[in-house]
């Protein structure tokens, strides 16, 4: 039962409602295997941390094992398990799994398996199915308060070949063996087999020329705020569109330059103007005062 060896300590772990026949039958049949060296500790789930047991003092944990199995295994109580268990220490476990999530604490065999991975278990073994009678399924459920499909698996795991909380220093240091370049590595950045006296290399005296040195009249740079070109808006007020006119680049006469204000916020700047006021990006000014741009502002930063 379980590959129980002669010597093991042994921990049995039972749920509420088992029978005191059952338990003792169950823990009569260890005693066979264990024999007069072995040790077999019997604990309710409700009052396993209660009892205090020490690190690292059983072969193996059974748990939920004797009927009915009513035992949920959480992280908490399987963490238990990995503490009271010695390392490789065999854990062996049978919990009622539902075929998919109902909403209830019961788990779908995935949701099992995945707590024992999370926990820090190994070697989890393949689920193995426990069949119960019609009369001993239908107990389960009361027990566990549910109507849904139910089912029992066993499976067997074990703890990792190292104890809870141990560490080991890790160095990531690296030795600083020198290495000498071969002979090839060095003729790579050897340039004097590279240069040819023949290749004729690029004048950078020859990469402009007196166009581009050329600076640009700062007049011609100036754009319209609202368009982004150097063209007038509708609405023109800065001055551009007497300026493009008198270039001979825009008609001479302009639209009614004093179009009242859709909002009447214009002059008070940028925060009070609407989305598509042609004043953006201007100062604040008075009421009918026409915008002029400052020599400075015209003047291209160096």
């Amino acid at each position: 039962m379980y590959s129980i060896k002669s010597g093991q300590n042994v921990l049995v772990v039972w749920g509420a409602a088992a029978a005191a026949e059952g338990l003792q039958k169950f823990v009569e049949g260890l005693r066979n295997m264990t024999g007069t060296n072995g040790k077999i500790s019997l604990e309710n789930v409700e009052r396993l941390a209660l009892a205090s047991h020490p690190t690292s003092s059983f072969d193996v944990v059974l748990s939920g094992v004797i009927f009915p199995q009513s035992i949920l295994h959480t992280t908490e109580l399987l963490g238990e398990f990995l503490r009271v268990v010695k390392p490789e220490g065999k854990i062996i476990l049978q919990e009622a799994i539902v075929p998919q999530e109902n909403g209830t604490s019961l788990k779908t065999i995935e949701k099992l398996q995945s707590t024992l991975k999370i926990t820090g278990l190994t070697n989890i073994q393949e689920a193995k199915h426990i069949t119960l009678t019609d009369a001993e399924l239908q107990t389960l459920k009361d027990l566990l308060n549910t109507a849904g499909n139910v089912n029992i698996v066993e499976i067997q795991c074990q703890k990792p070949n190292f104890e809870v909380g141990s560490s080991t220093k890790l160095s990531f240091a690296k030795k600083n063996v020198p290495v000498q370049p071969s002979a090839n590595v060095a003729a790579v950045w050897k340039l004097d087999a590279t240069v040819d006296d023949d290749i004729e290399t690029i004048d950078e005296s020859n990469l402009l020329d007196e166009e581009d040195l050329k600076k640009p009249d700062p007049a011609s740079l100036r754009v319209c705020g609202t368009t982004g070109k150097r063209k007038a808006c509708k609405n023109c007020v800065c001055g551009l569109a007497e300026e493009l006119a008198a270039e001979g680049k825009a008609p001479a006469v302009q639209e009614n330059l004093t179009k009242p204000s859709a909002c009447g916020n214009c002059y008070l700047g940028d925060a009070f103007r609407c989305a598509s006021c042609p004043y953006l990006g201007m100062p604040a000014f008075k009421p009918g005062e026409k915008i002029q741009l400052t020599d400075r502002q015209l003047k291209a930063d160096v």
